[in-house]
């Protein structure tokens, strides 16, 4: 029934399959997020242009991480069908042009989740389908990997905002200024939120380690130029003012004080 939608040349080369512990929401909310190809997959896309978008799916122009050539971009569409619980990816132009991705996601539970992609191909030689379907077969198990990780990191930030009490704490002793300054960059939870002390230019600043875009974590990334990149969808922000450098409108939230009172050195509220 499926392959009778598509062209006469085209041909099933393969699937894959893949369970995960996730929300339908967040597979879908994965599945329309176009712009963390190029930063989240960026061994697979290099760039990235939007040309339309909507909460039937998105198009845009991609170019693969293993070229660098805008010439050789090729045109992306992907329409999400809520209804049969699946999205449909289409290379409308350049290399590929023809091959669509058809992904069946299947609810086992409230986290609990199985997708189902399979590859269809036009021109493909028979004696070439099991070559074909296994490139695409590794390609998908990489993506995933990466998808995964990015929807569990998602949902628990979620979750602990969501646990987050509403009790406010004026001052976080952080221990002797002795001991906490050799240690830094020093992380710590304040008030529901996690921060990170560090010294950047020859002085002490605090910044979150949560991007207020969507909740990725800055934990493994580095400080450069006093900025913090995240590594989910490349925004980046000036970790003193907090202002998103990438031009987005989101900015980091205002951290605490860090403050010495005698030997020790404690976060403050910000005033």
């Amino acid at each position: 029934m499926v392959q009778g939608l598509l062209s006469a040349s085209t041909l099933w080369v393969g699937s894959y399959q893949r369970r995960m512990p996730v929300s339908l929401d967040r597979m879908y909310e994965n599945a329309l997020d176009w712009a963390h190809l190029p930063y989240l997959h960026r061994g697979s896309f290099s760039s990235i242009e939007l040309i339309d978008a909507g909460d039937w799916g998105w198009r845009a122009a991609l170019v693969s991480a293993l070229t660098t050539h805008r010439s050789e971009a090729f045109v992306l569409e992907l329409r999400l069908d809520r209804t049969h619980r699946r999205w449909i990816s289409s290379t409308l132009e350049g290399p590929g042009a023809g091959s669509e991705i058809w992904t069946h996601v299947f609810e086992y539970g409230p986290r609990d989740i199985a997708i189902q992609a399979d590859f269809f191909v036009p021109d493909v030689p028979v004696d070439q389908k099991a070559r074909v379907g296994a490139g695409y077969q590794r390609l998908y198990q990489g993506l995933y990997d990466e998808d995964e990780a990015m929807m569990l990191g998602r949902q628990a930030a979620l979750d602990q905002r969501a646990a987050k009490k509403s009790v406010v704490s004026e001052a976080l002793d952080l221990g002797p200024v002795e001991a906490v300054l050799p240690q830094h960059p020093l992380d710590f939870d304040f008030n529901g939120q996690r921060w990170r002390l560090v010294e950047d230019q020859g002085e002490f600043i605090v910044y979150s380690l949560t991007c207020p875009h969507q909740l990725g974590s800055f934990v493994n990334e580095t400080l450069i130029d006093g900025a913090i990149t995240c590594p989910w969808h490349g925004y980046r922000f000036d970790v003193r003012s907090g202002q998103c450098l990438s031009g987005n409108k989101c900015e980091l939230p205002t951290p605490p004080t860090v403050v010495v009172r005698g030997e020790r050195l404690y976060a403050m509220l910000a005033e």
